[in-house]
């Protein structure tokens, strides 16, 4: 008698690192550079792919993914986390440095090459200054520079997908402190979290219209959604099938819904299972990716103001032929922010987390130290 073989599910899969959620995260960022190819050569008043047929651009899809993809590696590290100094030298470490660097360089490298005012008067403004701990901070996600592409169509813009940062940053802040609620010690509690989640998301969605007049309640509602969706995805590894039977009608549920109130949350939980699906089915060459390393971020932060220099000194340029010409230079520069940059400074988050506990000795300070249980 032959043993009947179940739907094998994320836990079976999510403990290898044999995967292809950074390749993901690499077709998702350039998926963010492709569609502001359109507004970089045709100006703000240019339709990025895919707003006509679905009411949103590719590259808003594209972060849906990076957010999912955030919930559920988030709720991972949260878990696994020795401690919150763990836990956060983790999570700054990620950010920082390389939005750092890509700050430096863009204040003393791209501003006065690209500005329209002379290297003294561009030196001479305080904003020159304030750039850079500014941005690295994420006080500010997306300042100007003196003079810096004001000649190109979508004028003065540095750094446009920067913006959603602030907001990754927060997620980060949010889920920790539901674990130090004690929120993510167990499925039940979770579950609730997520259920009063959803029914405030439906309530400002449906009976306000809080998300078109107030943009940080948008945000709120939606980067959430993704975002506690991926975590769901990893507190309900061993209960989540991956399998291409749930992502058909998952992916055909948007287009049922499409002019109603739910269209949205049905697009965001059709992308966070196919996210899963393409992340741990697909196999063979394509897990190849995981030996160059993982360049998404580079590729995020500095896609932008590579396509403004290319504009800048190419303006008859249409949105494919900068694409043909960015493409290789963003990968060669988001390889570097990788291996001189992101990855050595992820490689002391050991060490930073070891000083945050002494510091935290030294004024009794133990709170932090609580985590969520496995």
């Amino acid at each position: 008698m032959m043993k009947k073989v179940g739907l094998r599910t994320i836990e079976q899969f999510c403990n290898s690192r044999d995967n292809n959620l950074n390749l993901l995260r690499f077709f998702a960022a350039f998926a963010v550079v492709w569609s502001h190819a359109f507004i970089v050569v045709g100006g703000d008043l240019a339709t990025e792919p895919l707003m006509n047929e679905v009411g949103y651009t590719l590259g808003h899809l594209a972060v849906n993914v990076f957010f999912v993809i955030s919930g559920f590696l988030i709720a991972q590290s949260l878990v696994r986390s020795k401690d919150m100094f763990e836990y956060f030298s983790a999570r700054f470490l990620r950010l920082i440095p390389g939005l750092f660097v890509a700050s430096v360089i863009t204040v003393f490298v791209i501003g006065p090459l690209f500005s329209n005012e002379g290297p003294l008067a561009y030196f001479s403004y305080l904003s020159t200054w304030a750039y850079v701990p500014l941005t690295s901070s994420m006080l500010v996600d997306n300042g100007q520079l003196p003079g810096v592409f004001a000649n190109v169509p979508f004028a003065l813009e540095l750094n446009t997908p920067l913006w959603t940062l602030r907001w990754e940053a927060m997620a980060y802040v949010g889920l920790a402190v539901l674990g130090m609620l004690g929120l993510m010690s167990t499925k039940l509690r979770f579950a609730a979290v997520l259920a009063l989640f959803v029914a405030l998301y439906l309530v400002v969605t449906i009976y306000t219209d809080l998300r078109e007049t107030i943009a940080p309640v948008d945000h709120i509602m939606r980067f959430g959604l993704c975002f506690l969706l991926g975590s769901a995805a990893y507190m309900f590894r061993d209960k989540i099938p991956v399998t291409l039977v749930l992502v058909i009608p998952l992916v055909l549920l948007p287009a049922v819904l499409r002019d109603t109130d739910f269209y949205q949350m049905a697009f965001i939980l059709a992308i966070a299972y196919t996210t899963f699906w393409l992340a741990y089915v697909p196999a063979g060459f394509v897990r190849q990716y995981n030996k160059i390393g993982d360049f998404s971020y580079g590729i995020y932060i500095y896609g932008f103001p590579i396509k403004q220099i290319v504009i800048t000194l190419m303006p008859e340029l249409d949105p494919l032929s900068l694409m043909a010409i960015v493409t290789p230079l963003i990968i060669m520069v988001a390889a570097a922010s990788f291996y001189f940059v992101e990855r050595p400074a992820l490689r002391k988050r050991h060490l930073l987390a070891a000083k945050m506990r002494g510091i935290a000795e030294r004024f009794n300070f133990k709170r932090a130290s609580t985590m969520p249980a496995e």
